[in-house]
């Protein structure tokens, strides 16, 4: 009886002196903080519906230009309007879709 109340006695005082114990100081920052997270860049895509001022319109190369500096689009190119659209698809390309008279009908991405 007597070791269970030494090992009880002992258990109460490592409690007592484990409750004692300082807390930790706060460190202030510093250039050894990291630095937040930064979120990631949305992934770069054209917008379509920027570009409706160009229905009707003629197609051109210099409207071409200006329509995907609008859009956001890296690339663009005239698809034919009874062409389908393809399987290879580009977030990031404008596809003006043209009459054979060569007026624009119809604009996306992909």
């Amino acid at each position: 009886m007597k070791n269970g109340r030494s090992w009880l006695c002992l258990s109460v005082v490592a409690l007592l002196v484990a409750g004692c114990e300082a807390p930790p100081k706060d460190r202030p920052l510093t250039s050894e903080v990291p630095e937040p997270p930064s979120f990631a860049p949305p992934p770069e895509t054209c917008q379509a519906s920027a570009v409706r001022f160009g229905l009707g319109l003629q197609a051109t190369q210099a409207l071409l230009q200006e329509m995907m500096q609008r859009a956001g689009a890296k690339t663009g190119r005239t698809v034919p309007a009874t062409e389908t659209a393809s399987t290879a698809q580009d977030p990031a390309r404008l596809n003006l879709q043209v009459e054979p008279t060569g007026r624009i009908v119809g604009v996306y991405c992909g």
